[in-house]
């Protein structure tokens, strides 16, 4: 008998591999930071219980997809970084630190351009659609029936 807590544990870690799967199918899949840093946690407030969701705060913009506006440029080791990971070449007569500081000066001019690469909500939809729904209704069932049958034992029969 799985209790709602249970249930609730189980579409967290289900969700985690989700979202994890969509990352790296749209094209998001860079370092693995993003993908690593997702987590859930079932919390107790009150009478229920919340799923909460844990990320880096960049996967935000990643589902989104919010570009960067004009004005300040990025650090240049993240393009530095950027660089190195994606393998891009360097043209020729340029340092690689060169090449990023004009790389992060035409960022800072001109912004980027947004790019949503949703990978929450179709996870979340893909993992109820698929098990969420009737493990959450098993779960509250079995715990509803579980109250029930103690407050039936609870009562006392006066003759």
């Amino acid at each position: 008998m799985i209790t709602l807590e249970q249930a609730l544990v189980k579409v967290g870690e289900e969700l985690k591999a989700a979202m994890q799967n969509e990352l790296k199918s749209n094209g998001s899949y860079n370092t693995g930071d993003l993908s690593n840093s997702i987590d859930y946690e079932v919390l107790q407030n009150g009478d229920g219980y919340q799923l909460a969701r844990r990320m880096l705060a960049y996967g935000n913009y990643v589902d989104q997809g919010i570009g960067r506006r004009p004005g300040k440029m990025p650090p240049q080791q993240d393009i530095i970084d950027w660089i190195d990971l994606k393998r891009i070449p360097i043209p020729t007569g340029l340092q690689k630190e060169t090449f990023a500081f004009l790389i992060a000066r035409k960022i800072g001019d001109k912004g980027t351009n947004p790019r949503p690469r949703p990978f929450i909500n179709p996870s979340i939809s893909k993992v109820m659609r698929d098990s969420g729904e009737k493990l959450i209704g098993e779960g509250a069932t079995n715990e509803i029936v579980q109250a029930v049958n103690e407050q039936l034992q609870s009562i006392t029969v006066k003759a």
